[in-house]
């Protein structure tokens, strides 16, 4: 594709409750929006930045900065057509800022999709048997007030159709918790929780407390950057160990396991700070038999649909963060997507047309832009 304009913006979504998580609590999700242009092209991506750097260095207006002040200008001053997969290189002198950079290969992704006629899915998953038509619905559910609230929390849910619940917990906030989530949902459903990095090596006697709850995985118990103590924990619990924010790269994942420091992989695209790369840590993690999911970062219809897109590659073995649309936003750029909850095992669907597969809606997009700049050669 040969870039002739980009644009920039800022949405806001109001979301349906606040959600709470060990790194803070989200009442309106703010997002960075990029439209790549071309001759007779066009491509959209969603920067996964939250609006406040409390889950990773980078955040809303500090990823629209970066873009607008570092990757834009290189992006535009390219000679000839430009590629997704050129990007790494394009941008290796930019260090950090992952999520900027992922935003801006989904959209040339997007746009690519779009003139060859092929789904994202299958962009990512191009070997046999390729991407699956359908993906289970997991949804996560932030730290609530009380073990009561959450039990109710989890009901409506599960009545929705969700075969995997993933919890949130911190220090005090964790075993009984844990008990009525798996006393809502019964011994079989898929039950997993989340610390954020909210605990210590110290506290692994607590973190053991989580074995007799059946769970998938605990998801990143420890520190980020502490893959030694991820190690030892990993040793001194039955529960799986997943990690999340530890896995900065596809180098770090493959050490990560190497050094039994996880034996599950969350993905999460943005973080390795592309789409391409996270299919090919799935197709790592296919390799070894090691079970994958997809990580969500409460996305908008753009990423929603991308993560979806992923979420179908065959080395995502585990219900990934796929929830619809309603869970969080009561408005949206794209048309909802939805949870086919029949016989109790609820699924979505894999966009199948070009590209990411959604369509934007003009007047919703206006409404909800806070900020809109554009940039031309």
């Amino acid at each position: 594709m040969r870039i002739e304009a980009i644009e920039l913006r800022i949405i806001a979504l109001p979301m349906v409750s606040p959600f709470v998580a060990a790194h803070g609590t989200v009442s309106t999700r703010t997002s960075v929006i990029v439209r790549v242009i071309g001759a007779d092209d066009e491509g959209w991506g969603e920067c996964a930045a939250l609006p406040d750097p409390t889950y990773t260095e980078e955040y809303v207006d500090g990823a629209f900065l970066a873009l607008e002040e570092q990757l834009i200008p290189r992006l535009l001053a390219t000679d000839g057509t430009i590629r997704a997969g050129d990007l790494g290189s394009l941008f290796a002198d930019v260090v950090g800022h992952p999520m900027a950079k992922a935003s801006l290969e989904l959209a040339l992704l997007d746009a690519e999709g779009r003139r060859a006629g092929t789904s994202l899915a299958n962009v990512l998953a191009p070997h046999p048997p390729g991407p699956s038509e359908i993906v289970p619905a997991g949804v996560a559910i932030g730290l609530l007030a009380s073990p009561e609230d959450l039990a109710t929390e989890i009901t409506s849910r599960v009545t929705e159709g969700y075969g995997r619940i993933k919890i949130k917990i911190a220090p005090e906030r964790d075993i009984e918790f844990v008990r009525a989530a798996r006393n809502a949902i019964g011994p079989n459903l898929e039950l997993s929780v989340d610390a954020n990095g909210a605990y210590t090596l110290n506290d692994s006697h607590a973190l053991a407390g989580l074995d007799e709850f059946n769970l998938a995985y605990v998801e990143q118990p420890l520190a980020a950057d502490n893959l030694l103590d991820h190690a030892e924990l990993a040793r001194r619990i039955n529960t799986r160990v997943c990690l999340d924010e530890s896995l900065t790269s596809p180098t770090v994942t493959r050490v990560a396991l190497d050094m039994g420091a996880c034996s599950v992989v969350c993905v999460k695209a943005p973080r390795y700070g592309s789409w391409l790369e996270a299919a090919s840590v799935l197709d790592h993690c296919a390799g070894l038999g090691i079970d994958a999911w997809v990580g969500g970062m409460l996305d908008c219809g753009l990423g929603r649909a991308a993560n979806i897109a992923l979420a179908a590659h065959p080395g995502a073995t585990l219900t990934g963060d796929i929830a619809a649309t309603s869970r969080f936003f009561t408005d949206d750029i794209c048309a909802p997507i939805t949870v086919d909850g029949r016989d109790g095992q609820g699924t979505i669907s894999v966009p199948s047309d070009s590209g990411l597969g959604v369509a934007l809606e003009a007047a919703a997009l206006a409404r909800l832009t806070q900020r809109l700049t554009t940039f031309r050669r």
